[in-house]
């Protein structure tokens, strides 16, 4: 039997929505916010307290262009004894490569040991020439088997030494190629990327780090609030108890198919994709 439950053993803080680039399948929302430092290393300190995170990780926006986060962050997840994931980047912000190894040490320097992912396909539209300058400046920084591609579609990429996880692309669902599938997704209980506490940009937290989480059902408090007041509101948040302990596929067979016919609705179509069923339960309103 699959785990169930909502155990959150990571941090990811959306440290702004600032971007360099525009991406036609990022569902960020692009209104300009970004997080308060105090507020966030208050945060980690709480949350280290409670015992039961161990990871760090970072994203965005673009991270890397507000690096007074990260390094401020980084020294206190050090300081914490608490360990780091991934800060996903487009490797592409920099101006010019004497800012990109400057910035890159900084990091170091802070004690940032984990792994730097890099988005690289043709949705960023980034060119060969910078993706393997940035490459080579943050393996002669950090050290060789740091970077992790995440390319979207099974896109080849001109690389042999660097691992690349090929992604499937998501839909939100309002987008018809959401709903495609000849069968449904498999149900996990959100066990995969889900045991995380999501910090977006505006201070909202919520579970996972899916494009599912920017929907307010899923909200369990802001940055400012303590772990115990976190955890306690996903304790009774519904839509968190049916990602997590019913399961989404329960909640379709059992419940969801009821409510929608009462309101004269119904499913569009069958979704592989977990989170666009997720977002497609939010998106309702029904709970």
């Amino acid at each position: 039997m699959k785990q169930r439950g909502f155990k959150p053993e990571e941090i990811i803080f959306s440290v702004s929505t600032a971007c360099n680039l525009h991406c036609e399948h990022c569902f960020i929302n692009r209104e300009p916010k970004k997080l308060d430092i105090e507020e966030a290393l208050a945060f980690l300190k709480d949350c280290a307290a409670g015992g039961m995170i161990q990871k760090v990780g970072f994203t965005g926006g673009e991270p890397f262009l507000y690096m007074d986060f990260l390094l401020s962050l980084t020294k206190e997840a050090v300081m914490l004894d608490l360990l780091f994931d991934q800060i996903m980047t487009n490797g592409d912000w920099w101006k010019d490569e004497t800012e990109l190894r400057a910035s890159l040490q900084k990091l170091y320097e802070a004690g940032y040991d984990g792994k730097i992912g890099l988005s690289w396909d043709s949705y960023h539209g980034q060119s060969e020439e910078r993706m393997n300058t940035f490459i080579n400046a943050v393996n002669d920084v950090f050290g060789e088997n740091v970077i992790s591609i995440q390319t979207v579609e099974g896109e080849k990429l001109p690389l042999e030494s660097v691992p690349v996880y090929n992604l499937p692309r998501t839909y939100q669902s309002n987008d018809k190629r959401a709903w495609n599938s000849k069968k449904w997704f498999k149900e996990d209980y959100c066990q995969g990327p889900g045991n995380i506490l999501f910090v977006h940009a505006d201070g909202n937290l919520a579970p996972c780090c899916g494009f599912a989480n920017e929907n307010p059902q899923l909200f369990i408090g802001r940055i400012t609030d303590s772990y115990e007041t976190i955890m306690n509101n996903a304790r009774q948040n519904k839509m968190v108890n049916i990602c997590f302990s019913e399961g989404l596929s329960h909640y379709r067979k059992h419940e969801l198919k009821k409510q929608l016919k009462a309101c004269g609705k119904k499913i569009p179509g069958k979704t592989a994709d977990i989170c666009s069923f997720c977002d497609f339960i939010c998106s309702q309103k029904l709970l």
